[in-house]
């Protein structure tokens, strides 16, 4: 079996991280923006070729791989990706190293996630380490406020909807 490469899967597999991360900040710098809006999302996506009535059939796990990627909302710019091939791993691992590469090329003033990424520990670097806002909606909305763990995901619940 073979696969056909597109022109920006050849490029990634050329070029190294780091002079991908300084292409990227500098075009962040190019443009002139003095506080970046950040939203983190991920997305996963099939590695394989294979369709699902293939692996149903021979009983081949289907092999994905996850995308992290820190836009800047305003300017529509990404501002620094992660991806991963382990599909177990959840987001919250890969919250704290694009904040804080992102916050390295200029500085955060916002910073929204989804329900996802609801923690107190990304509350707590994003506000008190970056000195931005952050909007991470609370979790699990059943729970009532006085058995929410933490100051800032408490705030979420009564002022977020």
């Amino acid at each position: 079996m073979y696969s056909v490469f597109t022109t920006l899967q050849k490029f990634t597999d050329r070029i190294n991280n780091l002079l991908f991360e300084k292409i990227i900040s500098s075009l962040i710098v190019i443009n002139g923006t003095k506080h970046i809006f950040v939203e983190i999302d991920s997305t996963r996506f099939k590695i394989t070729h294979s369709s699902q009535y293939y692996t149903d059939q021979t009983g081949f796990r289907r092999k994905y791989a996850k995308l992290f990627i820190g836009a800047d909302i305003l300017q529509q710019i990404i501002c620094n990706i992660r991806i991963r091939r382990a599909l177990t791993r959840h987001g919250n691992i890969d919250f704290k190293p694009i904040i804080t590469r992102t916050s390295n090329i200029h500085p955060l003033s916002v910073v929204t996630t989804d329900k996802s990424y609801d923690s107190e520990e990304n509350h707590l670097l994003v506000r008190d380490d970056l000195h931005a806002f952050s909007i991470i909606p609370a979790r699990y909305e059943h729970i009532p406020i006085w058995r929410t763990h933490g100051m800032y995901r408490k705030q979420m619940k009564r002022g977020y909807s």
